[in-house]
């Protein structure tokens, strides 16, 4: 229809002038096309003055009006703020075309999407103006609505985060503003307990008190995904006020007894705050995840503490490990273990590096803890693992991997290990090394791995022994062949008699369950020359070799 309208404005439009209007002696011309859309749209013809003179039978239907209430209908009111607009178009013999909202007899709003075509007489005056239109209530409202769920929680029916992020760009701020993150503690035992339906029922009692219990009359909440709300407010408040506000809410939400069918549920939150004039949104999420971290009720972002850096270093660093991935830059660099008895270079540690987008390497300390957190991890270690056990093929040296208890616990990455070690038949030379801090805890998992790569002639370490609570008992149940003592009692062992004493008795136990040992950090001749008068069996440092790309 919209296609039609524009069809038949095009007929009216005089070649020489290119004005879009029509004189009285060519109406005789455009009859047939009246005809149609007399039957096939809305259509309706005025008087210069915009009274009606004809209507067809579409106008009075969309109008909700009789004939005769259609051929009385106020243009002039109808049109409202354009009707001046128009009128002046008109008179330029320039047609008008546009979409309006009219309100119908039934006084009910409807969307038209319109044109006003003038007819000139012989003196070129307006002798009369023909209104031809067609309905787009249902698309109009159908888009209205569309848009409207964009912007809105459906459970709660509370402005989302979309919503949120645009009322911050159309906001020109004059104060510092003030946003709150508030999540629920331990929702996710809500949901499993009573279920989903009950879980919601939750989510909108806790909706309707955070919006009777606001920072501020103008504060405005906000529900972002799963169970976390936002609060905003765009007026000047000092800190220590929303301190006490704070304060104040959290304790008294943890008061509230939430009742859903017919069960009390308690409530406590976890909230972060921020105040400024910039970046608030994020920052007063960093300070919820502070919060939650710290096990605090509440925390106001603090310039200070240079969170922000840290997120976005992380940020970048999880970038860049996504690139090593994507682009096969895992870098296995290869450090020497010397047997101190004969000085020989027998063993080698693997140790993973990675090259970012520049071409720098990165060491483990830069991106292995964020890795650790991530989901890319798994696929770091089996890449690293992969390039090692190729290197050493065709070596005659053992060298050793390190394994955390995420590889341990991951089904896919065990499952690489195992039947990389039954193809490869490099059992023999392998070294699987185990923090002792990590994972000695999942004692029975652990000692399932050590079985079933010990199957295949693999050998075990421990790695950073004495770093933090030493299990000996453990140790002797796990039958490993390595213990590496930890660098941290290593590297001063010529100068700090109790890291002697310590090291002494690791050696001294280690010895009588025949086990080999390792000391790590042996950075210069005289802690070597401890670490050999100790009776340990292995050194590693610098002062031994660093780590190279090459063996």
């Amino acid at each position: 229809m919209e296609d039609f309208i524009k069809f038949f404005i095009n007929i009216f439009s005089n070649s020489k002038k290119q004005k879009v209007s029509l004189h009285v002696n060519e109406k005789r011309d455009v009859n047939v096309y009246l005809e149609a859309f007399e039957n096939s749209g809305i259509y309706a013809k005025l008087n210069s003055k915009f009274k009606p003179i004809h209507v067809n039978r579409q106008f009075c239907q969309i109008m909700q009006a009789s004939k005769k209430e259609a051929l009385n209908t106020n243009f002039e009111k109808l049109l409202k703020d354009n009707f001046l607009e128009i009128s002046e178009t008109l008179k330029c013999k320039q047609s008008w075309e546009g979409t309006k909202v009219f309100s119908t007899f039934a006084q009910e709003e409807i969307y038209l999407n319109c044109s006003f075509i003038p007819i000139f007489n012989e003196k070129e005056e307006l002798d009369e103006v023909l209104f031809l239109a067609t309905d787009i209530t249902e698309l109009t409202l159908s888009k209205t609505s569309l848009k409207k769920s964009q912007y809105q929680d459906p459970l709660t029916k509370l402005p989302n985060r979309l919503q949120l992020l645009t009322d911050k760009s159309t906001l020109i701020l004059k104060n510092r503003a003030t946003f709150i993150i508030l999540n629920i503690d331990s929702f996710t035992t809500i949901n499993d307990l009573y279920g989903n339906l009950f879980a919601d029922k939750i989510l909108q009692l806790v909706a309707k008190w955070l919006e009777n219990n606001l920072l501020t009359s103008k504060s405005k909440l906000y529900k972002f995904e799963a169970d976390i709300y936002a609060m905003c407010c765009y007026e000047d408040i000092v800190e220590q006020t929303l301190r006490d506000y704070l304060m104040g809410i959290s304790q008294k939400i943890q008061e509230v007894k939430f009742l859903c069918d017919d069960t009390e549920v308690d409530i406590s939150m976890t909230i972060g705050a921020s105040q400024g004039e910039e970046n608030q949104l994020k920052l007063a999420q960093i300070a919820y995840k502070e919060a939650k971290n710290a096990k605090h009720s509440f925390t106001i972002y603090d310039k200070g503490s240079k969170k922000e850096e840290e997120y976005t270093k992380n940020i970048q660093t999880s970038k860049t490990i996504k690139y090593a991935i994507e682009k096969d830059l895992i870098i296995p660099y290869f450090q020497p273990i010397m047997d101190i008895k004969t000085g020989r270079i027998d063993k080698y540690e693997s140790l993973m590096r990675i090259k970012d987008e520049k071409g720098k390497i990165l060491s483990p300390y830069e991106f292995l803890d964020i890795a650790k957190r991530s989901k890319h991890y798994p696929k770091l270690s089996r890449s690293l693992i992969k390039k090692s056990i190729d290197t050493f093929t065709t070596s005659p040296c053992e060298f050793s991997v390190n394994i955390s208890f995420l590889d341990i616990s991951n089904k896919k990455t065990t499952e690489f290990i195992l039947d990389i070690l039954d193809k490869s038949g490099i059992g023999p030379w392998i070294i699987f090394e185990i923090l002792e801090s990590e994972g000695i805890d999942n004692y029975k998992e652990v000692m399932y791995f050590i079985e079933q790569v010990k199957s295949y002639g693999a050998k075990i370490a421990i790695d950073d022994f004495g770093s933090g609570y030493s299990n000996f008992e453990r140790i002797m149940e796990l039958q490993v062949d390595f213990i590496k003592i930890d660098g941290s009692l290593i590297k001063n062992i010529d100068q700090n008699d109790d890291m002697k004493i310590i090291a002494k008795t690791i050696t001294n136990f280690a010895k009588e369950l025949k086990i080999k040992t390792i000391a790590e950090f042996v950075h210069s001749e005289e802690v070597l020359n401890q670490v050999r008068m100790l009776g340990i069996d292995y050194a590693q440092g610098y002062h031994i070799g660093k780590p190279n790309e090459s063996i």
